[in-house]
Order: C-alpha cells, then structure tokens, then sequence
C-alpha cells in the first residue's frame, strides 16, 4: 500500500509535471519547426541534442545561422541546459527555482508595490547572482531534487520523471502529427 501511495505522489508531483513541461517545449519548437522530426522518438532526441549544440555554437556571433527562424529566448535556455531529458529537468527546476525566488524577494520586500518601490542597482544585483546560483542548482538538478523529496523510494521519482519527460515527447509529436493530417 504504501508502495501505491509513493507512486500516485510520484505520478502526481513530478510525472505529470514533467510531462506537461515537456509537451510544452517539444510541441513548441516542432510548431515553430526549429524540430522537424515528429514520427520517430529517436530522430527527435538526435534534433534536440543538436539544437542545444546549435545553441551553444550561437553565442560566438560569428557562428552561421542554421535554422529559418531563431529560437525564442525561452527555447534558447532549454537548449543549453542540453535539450533532451537532462535539459527539460534542469530547465524545469531552473524555472522553478527562479520563480520562488522572485517570489521570496518580492514578498521579502513587502509585496509588488514595495519591491517596485525598493527598485535598485542592489535589486538588480540580488537577482542576477540568485539566477546565476539558480542556473548551478539546475545543472545539478539530482542534488536539488533529492534533498526534497523524503522517501525510500528515490528510484520511483526518478522513473516518473523520465516517464512524464517520454509521455510530453510522445503527445507532442502525435499532436504535430495530427495537425499537419488536418491541414493536408
């Protein structure tokens, strides 16, 4: 029983929202074609590995453009925490991480109007070394995610994870799918 229970907060906690992260992002770069591979999970994988090669290349501004359309600022990030299931997770618990903290300055500093208020250069230099320590924290995402997580079980978060991660690529290569059915 307590084996079910584990599994349903798994399921609930982090399978689904990895799942729904990842059908985001996926469904996202295929829709703006910086991913055309939406049959085959292999082929898909290759794509986003390469597109966080593509994007790291990028930053040199003398790198050649590869892709009709550049990526979103958003897209960039994912691809260079390395686009597959590693990079979802990092960049899920970076936009996790990132969100609480602005929330916990904001809050901090007596609600939106008070932190509008409280705007400074000190502000702003809180906020940029808290998302460069939030990017270290995504990279290391195992680290941060197993010191919240209390359960015998560890194993079984990690396979919804990846299970969430394998459900949000395989949804939204079926809905890409479905929509260029429609529109043939």
């Amino acid at each position: 029983m307590k084996f079910l229970i584990e599994f349903a907060w798994a399921a609930l906690l982090v399978g689904v929202p990895i799942g729904v992260f990842t059908l985001a992002l996926v469904w996202w770069a295929l829709q703006g074609g910086h991913l055309r591979e939406s049959g085959n999970a292999s082929a898909l994988r290759r794509e986003m590995q390469a597109m966080s090669r593509s994007a790291k290349k990028k930053k040199n501004k003398n790198a050649v453009e590869q892709e009709e359309k550049p990526l979103h600022p958003l897209q960039k990030k994912w691809a260079k925490f390395g686009g597959g299931f590693y990079g979802i997770v990092a960049f899920f618990t970076y936009s996790v991480v990132e969100t609480l903290e602005v929330i916990n300055t904001i809050t901090h500093l007596g609600g939106f109007i008070a932190f509008i208020k409280h705007f400074s250069a000190d502000v702003i230099i809180q906020l940029f070394v808290g998302a460069l320590m939030n990017f270290l924290t995504a990279i290391a995402w195992p680290l941060y995610w197993l010191k919240r997580i209390e359960t015998d079980q560890v194993w079984l978060w990690f396979v919804m994870a990846y299970a969430g991660y394998w459900a949000g690529v395989k949804l939204a290569q079926v809905l890409i799918q479905r929509r260029s059915q429609v529109v043939t």
